[in-house]
């Protein structure tokens, strides 16, 4: 399994692949089941759905339970999952193997850069049409075993849209990383267009004047034409297959142009940008930073600021626009909250969306703030242990004169630290977004519900921490906090519809995070409270199985 690079790069992404895949079609089986006695009274109100918000959602205007979970889940759900799968494989085909000092072994053998790149192209391609496909089964037999009404429903179609959006940004960064040797910024700048592009895309249709500028967009290729609904769209394909196929090309020809980093050796395309522009070298560093090595907080802080940094924008500048996009919607939002049940509200936490506080919680807080926040700090939990394991780096911390258990506490530290910064931009993009559209949100209010995001981050970074101490793997132990992370989403959403289920949802972190809609009501100090504790005991499990453990050199 080993004999290729394209097998090596298969193998090593294939528990990570059903990992997704199971996540996604549980997610979909869940809902289906919840919402499979809907249908009548959602043919009732499904006329008066605006045509624009229709289209933005993927909701069939045939009305059925089954056709609005396919489209929340088939439009959102699955090509966030598979593209943030694509992008890290992206990220890790070029710009990780230079992070990990590896990429010297696969050029030392008779293998040249281009082979390298194409071969983890292949892989890529093939880990996420396997996923797609697997996807398409498992809805099919979830609306087949649920016995739901699928007739106008190309679940196979919707499948394949999937797979061209998802590796579309896989190939993006596989360009940026081909390009920069910075996986930090391959990996950010996919994952930020990905979430602005869905917003835009979703949103701009339905101001009057802006209909064209979301072509712009690529989700707008993805699912315009509803293709769950209409079938296939050779066209939008065409142009998010053709646009890949430019960028895969686009990281050939980087790759072959700059020198590639082994070892610590500084000589790339990117550093001698950096070295010639001394102005271009200024806004890199605000963004990068210095490395700051006087403690090992500071230092991991220090090591992830360019991935902070760019979260930290991406929600600053969402909040900010949302105040804007809410004067520009009232109507619509109005109109739509007056025919919609109870139980479809579940899906962005059964908030009035026609105010203020109840659009921002919806469109900002249910998804964007805590997936952004918790991306960072799963991936600072990820590699506070397992990846200086990886990375052979371990023993240069533990040669020092200092205990185990401090550099596990010193590591949260830093997570406890990246979670706050978060929070804080969470705080300052709601509270100006509020302003810039007179929505006159409660400050109090806002700063509560960044709090609690801040908790749910720390928390979600601590159980990476204690699934790299336990495993010593980074993989293993991403997938715990991702794993973590998306079970409690699908708990926290869908189990509060059912009476028999309800008081299961207390089960998930995201209860805790936003049971108490705390931009409507204020901050829950107790949910605050069990999220941070929470987080101090994974932390506290973390210290005890990483000094009992071997370290693996």
């Amino acid at each position: 399994m080993l004999a290729t690079i394209y097998s090596k790069t298969v193998k090593e992404r294939i528990f990570g692949l059903l990992i997704s895949v199971v996540s996604v079609s549980a997610m979909v089986a869940l809902a289906v089941w919840v919402y499979s006695d809907l249908d009548q009274v959602i043919a009732e109100f499904a006329a008066s759905f605006p045509e624009a918000y229709l289209s933005a959602m993927g909701i069939s205007v045939d009305g059925t339970g089954t056709s609005i979970v396919l489209g929340e889940m088939l439009n959102l759900i699955a090509p966030m999952v598979l593209g943030g799968l694509a992008i890290s494989i992206g990220t890790s085909a070029i710009a990780g193997e230079e992070r990990d000092n590896t990429i010297g072994l696969l050029l030392s053998n008779p293998k040249s850069r281009t082979t390298v790149l194409l071969a983890k192209m292949r892989a890529m391609v093939a880990v996420v049409a396997v996923g797609s496909l697997l996807i398409w089964l498992g809805a099919a037999a979830s609306v087949a075993l649920v016995g739901s009404n699928t007739i106008g429903l190309s679940i196979g179609a919707m499948s394949v849209h999937v797979f061209a959006i998802s590796l579309f940004f896989g190939s993006l960064a596989l360009f940026i990383g081909s390009w920069t040797g910075n996986s930090g910024a391959a990996s950010g700048a996919s994952a930020g267009l990905l979430i602005f592009s869905f917003l835009a895309a979703g949103f701009l249709p339905l101001i009057q004047g802006w209909e064209n500028v979301a072509k712009v967009f690529p989700w707008y290729y993805f699912n315009s034409s509803q293709p769950l609904q209409n079938g296939l769209k050779p066209g939008h394909l065409a142009v998010l297959g053709g646009v890949s196929a430019l960028l895969i090309g686009g990281a050939v020809v980087g790759v072959n142009r700059r020198d590639l980093r082994s070892g610590g050796v500084e000589g790339n395309l990117l550093d001698r940008l950096l070295r010639n522009h001394p102005r271009v070298a200024a806004y890199a560093e605000k963004i990068t930073g210095k490395a700051q090595v006087a403690n090992i907080a500071i230092k991991t802080l220090s090591d992830h600021q360019g991935g902070g940094t760019i979260a930290a924008a991406a929600i600053f500048y969402t909040a900010l626009i949302m105040g804007p996009f809410f004067n520009a919607l009232k109507g619509v939002l109005s109109d739509l909250m007056s025919v919609m049940p109870e139980g479809l509200l579940a899906i962005v936490g059964s908030v009035d969306m026609s105010t203020p506080a109840g659009w921002f919680h919806g469109e900002l807080f249910s998804m964007v703030v805590p997936g952004a926040i918790g991306a960072i700090t799963i991936m600072m939990g990820a590699r506070a242990l397992a990846g200086e394991e990886r990375t052979q780096t371990m023993d240069l911390l533990l040669v020092n004169p200092i205990k185990r258990s401090r550099v596990v506490v010193e590591k949260s530290v830093a997570i406890l630290g990246m979670a706050f910064l978060l929070g804080f931009a969470t705080f300052a993009g709601t509270a100006a977004g509020s302003l810039l559209g007179g929505l006159d949100i409660s400050m109090l209010n806002i700063a509560g519900a960044s709090g609690q995001a801040f908790a749910f981050g720390f928390f979600l970074g601590a159980m990476a921490l204690l699934g790299g101490a336990m495993t010593g793997n980074a993989k293993a132990a991403a997938y715990v906090g991702i794993g973590v992370g998306l079970v409690g989403f699908v708990i926290a959403s869908y189990f509060p519809v059912s009476a028999n289920l309800a008081e299961w949802a207390r089960v998930s972190p995201f209860y805790y995070y936003a049971q108490n809609q705390p931009l409507s009501n204020g901050i829950s100090w107790t949910n605050l409270g069990v999220l941070l504790a929470a987080g101090v005991l994974a932390v506290a499990a973390s210290v005890l199985f990483f000094d009992r453990r071997d370290i693996r050199n």
